[in-house]
């Protein structure tokens, strides 16, 4: 069986980084013609006296190079999840120089531009508590139950755990609170898929 391995965040650290800056990615954007990434501003900055890649040197267009560069915004998402409060830091960071140069301020741009938070990004630290339902499922298909909405909320548990608390342990606090016994399988669903174990609720 095909184990899951751990990576450290060490072994990835080089891939978040821009080689630009040297900070890790804010805004990643990556060059279509050679897919390396780096800071929005930086490669922006960068280009208006360059025209080939900073990494390898590939020619990105031979007059406006603007124009193959991209968004990455799940290589953003990847940074953002993978180092504690630099999210918060950087919308902190935004709003701070918007409040300094109002001036500057672009009601049209995205609210996440001008350094508000967005709730759907679910970006937390390990530490930060995560507000969860559990729900009872049941494959009614099979089992030909009808519920009404009450009884169906009635089935809902509320639970404040810590970001980094895994599957594993979730299922074991299931299993105790309900005296389940041995015997019983847990599995925990999120959108009809099952979680790995290993999964943390971050």
């Amino acid at each position: 069986m095909h184990r899951s391995k751990k990576i450290k965040i060490g072994d990835v650290n080089p891939h978040l980084l821009c080689v630009l800056c040297g900070g890790y990615f804010v805004d990643a954007t990556t060059i279509i013609e050679c897919l390396h990434s780096f800071c929005k501003t930086c490669i922006i900055r960068y280009l208006e006296s360059n025209k080939t890649c900073p990494s390898c040197d590939v020619l990105i267009h031979k007059t406006r190079p603007r124009l193959n560069i991209r968004s990455d915004k799940t290589l953003q998402d990847i940074v953002y999840k993978l180092v504690p409060g630099l999210y918060k830091n950087e919308m902190r960071r935004r709003r701070e120089f918007y409040s300094q140069y109002p001036n500057k301020d672009d009601t049209n741009s995205p609210s996440e531009k001008r350094g508000d938070e967005m709730a759907e990004r679910f970006i937390f630290t390990e530490n930060e508590k995560i507000s969860l339902a559990l729900e009872y499922w049941r494959d009614d298909k099979k089992t030909k139950i009808d519920k009404t909405e009450k009884q169906r909320t009635t089935d809902i548990r509320y639970l404040q755990c810590p970001g980094a608390l895994t599957v594993a342990h979730l299922k074991k606090f299931i299993r105790l609170k309900f005296e389940l016994p041995a015997r019983c399988r847990i599995d925990v669903y999120h959108k009809k898929e099952v979680l790995s174990d290993l999964y943390t609720l971050l």
